[in-house]
């Protein structure tokens, strides 16, 4: 049951992720469907801290796995500083690695 836990999660994942790639590029916002991703990503880990292994296994490595993304995080990180704002690199690393670990906290805190 596990496995095809995981297949069915991590195929939502990648569909969620690309719906949110698609909002990133019809509005022209670079870095903020990413950085929503990331951070709704590391919420619902954190808050499903105590379930089952196979609940975790499932959904937090295949479904979350696949919804979240570390490689496009970087290459954007990358990319804005390439053009010269680095300042900008270095709030936007800042940034979601902040927001990520509150949002890990705070759903933490209510699992």
């Amino acid at each position: 049951m596990t496995a095809l836990g995981f297949v069915a999660a991590a195929f939502a994942g990648t569909l969620l992720r690309a719906a949110a790639a698609g909002f990133d590029t019809a509005f022209n916002r670079r870095m903020f469907a990413t950085l929503l991703v990331n951070v709704t990503g590391a919420f619902l880990l954190g808050w499903m801290q105590g379930a089952e292994m196979s609940t975790l296994t499932a959904i937090g490595v295949g479904g979350l796995g696949a919804f979240t993304t570390f490689s496009t995080f970087i290459a954007q990180i990358e990319c804005i500083a390439r053009e010269g704002r680095r300042r900008d690199a270095v709030a936007y690393l800042t940034g979601t690695l902040v927001f990520g670990l509150l949002a890990a906290a705070v759903g933490y805190s209510l699992s």
